[in-house]
């Protein structure tokens, strides 16, 4: 079952201090509504009741799928020592792949790559040449990088790539192909499962580099 705590909290737009609640730790096969949350970006929004000021509240979570065997952390100020202490927390859980986010965004996509049943350090080696690809065609920096959605059928896979300064998203695709590429070539490499990992662009370059 999800655990949620409860939290005073002062409204910067009014100044009104009201009680939100957050949840610290959810399971996806009991708290299915909160997975859905996560999804749909939703989870981490907070209103005041009294001037409608809305905004992204961004504090750590931990979010656990058994069934699929992956357990990640959202920690928005890095490996702390919360975030220590929650591996510590989980020693029945070493046979899962543990991950480090730092953002809420982070956090949907890892649920979605593994819910897919895609290996996410090849998947960030494919993310990091196709955002080197956009930022030749696009003359521009890509900010930051998504995976979108995954087709068997069509035998592709979608990504969302923002640029400087823009504030719609860039669509690409790479055929599934791209990826058991990637694949082989992480299987290759000196990756260990241990602990909360950060497995992002900058480990993929840092794989890729070896």
């Amino acid at each position: 079952m999800a655990a949620c705590i409860t939290k005073e909290l002062s409204c910067p737009g009014c100044g009104a201090v009201n009680k939100s609640r957050m949840w610290v730790e959810i399971d996806a096969s009991a708290d299915p509504e909160q997975r859905e949350q996560i999804l749909n970006e939703t989870l981490f929004y907070w209103e005041c009741p009294d001037c409608d000021y809305h905004a992204q509240m961004v504090y750590p979570c931990l979010y656990h799928d058994r069934e699929r065997g992956f357990l990640i952390c959202l920690s928005p100020a890095g490996r702390t020592q919360q975030v220590i202490e929650a591996e510590q927390r989980h020693p029945a859980l070493a046979g899962l792949k543990k991950r480090l986010v730092l953002t809420p965004a982070e956090l949907k996509e890892k649920v979605m790559i593994f819910e897919s049943g895609l290996n996410d350090v090849a998947l960030e080696m494919v993310k990091l040449a196709l955002q080197e690809l956009t930022e030749r065609k696009q003359q521009t920096r890509v900010e930051k990088a998504f995976f979108l959605t995954e087709s068997e059928e069509l035998d592709y896979l979608g990504f969302s790539m923002f640029l400087r300064g823009e504030e719609k998203p860039v669509y690409q695709g790479v055929r599934l192909e791209v990826y058991e590429k990637s694949l082989r070539a992480a299987e290759r490499v000196d990756f260990q499962e241990s602990g909360f990992q950060l497995v992002d662009l900058a480990l993929a370059r840092t794989l890729l580099e070896q």
